[in-house]
């Protein structure tokens, strides 16, 4: 008796929160926040106890996001600012006031659910710097990182000078790089030199922005792409790829490789959007542009936000 009274008293809580999507959207959000105190008294659980229980996969961390999101607490709304999971299951548990006596199987696998949410938030704060730190061209890092650049995508061409026309010959506006990097910082080289280095589509792309009717800068163009590349990482589309990553490559941990493997296909899938626009000019470049960001976010908010790396 026990056991049925038990199976039906969470299929209950699971056609609740199966429901709740549509009756915020007929009823509004406060009739949502009535089904969750329903939940919770049948349950005796938190939702973000009975998310984490009842959805699997990438549905499950959506869920947990907005859950926290519209956290009441401070301390959960502020979610994305944790870069570790051990603390930020801490503060959790404190403000929830959830233990081990009280949902043991949570306690079990509270730091594992969270990992990931707390590597994408760290990876994002790593992007940020990177895209904060100004190119510097007496910092000899950075000037290496240059150089390799060109012999990478250039390697049977001698560049005469680090102040050369030359430059133009892979897509920078004028005869030193260094300029171009001003809007996406040390971010803006990283990625274009990652392509160069890892990637065989990176001389294929090289090739392709010479086409006679639909060129593009390549330099140009890829820093341009990390800026839409950083704008759907801050305001949280790309964090479904990430989360997609992490459902089917187990728990792992994220760097910024992640993010210039994502660059790349971003890239690689843009430029085959705008030849495929066949632009009157490039004077159209950023009307395709902004064209392609929205269908990006589209791509990013689906079922299947992955975003296959390029060879």
């Amino acid at each position: 008796m026990y056991a049925m009274f038990s199976l039906l008293l969470r299929l209950i809580l699971w056609l609740l929160e199966q429901l709740r999507f549509c009756i915020v959207l007929v009823a509004g959000e406060s009739a949502g926040k009535a089904v969750d105190v329903v939940s919770r008294t049948i349950s005796g659980r938190h939702k973000i106890q009975r998310i984490s229980s009842s959805q699997k996969g990438l549905e499950k961390f959506r869920r947990l996001e907005q859950c926290l999101a519209h956290s009441n607490l401070d301390q959960l709304k502020c979610y994305k600012v944790y870069t570790d999971a051990t603390e930020f299951s801490k503060v959790l548990l404190e403000a929830k006031e959830i233990s081990a006596a009280k949902d043991p199987e949570f306690i079990a696998r509270v730091n594992t659910t969270f990992h990931p949410m707390c590597e994408i938030n760290r990876l994002t704060t790593d992007a940020v710097a990177l895209k904060r730190t100004k190119y510097d061209s007496e910092n000899a890092e950075h000037e290496r990182d240059l150089l390799s650049l060109w012999d990478c995508l250039q390697p049977d061409v001698g560049l005469d000078n680090r102040i050369s026309s030359l430059w133009g010959d892979i897509g920078f506006q004028g005869t030193d790089p260094a300029t171009d990097f001003r809007g996406m910082g040390l971010l803006g080289l990283r990625n274009l030199l990652y392509l160069a280095k890892h990637k065989k589509t990176g001389q294929k792309l090289l090739s392709a922005s010479n086409h006679p009717q639909y060129g593009f800068s390549l330099a140009i163009t890829s820093i341009n792409l990390t800026g839409v590349l950083m704008d759907v990482l801050e305001k949280g589309y790309l964090r479904n790829h990430f989360y997609y990553k992490c459902c089917h490559g187990g728990a792992r941990s994220l760097t910024l490789n992640d993010l210039h493997e994502a660059h790349c296909t971003i890239l690689s899938d843009f430029l085959d959007f705008y030849q495929g626009c066949q632009p009157a000019s490039i004077m159209e470049f950023n009307i395709h542009k902004a064209a392609f960001a929205e269908v990006l976010k589209a791509r990013l908010l689906s079922d299947n936000p992955n975003l296959p790396p390029v060879e």
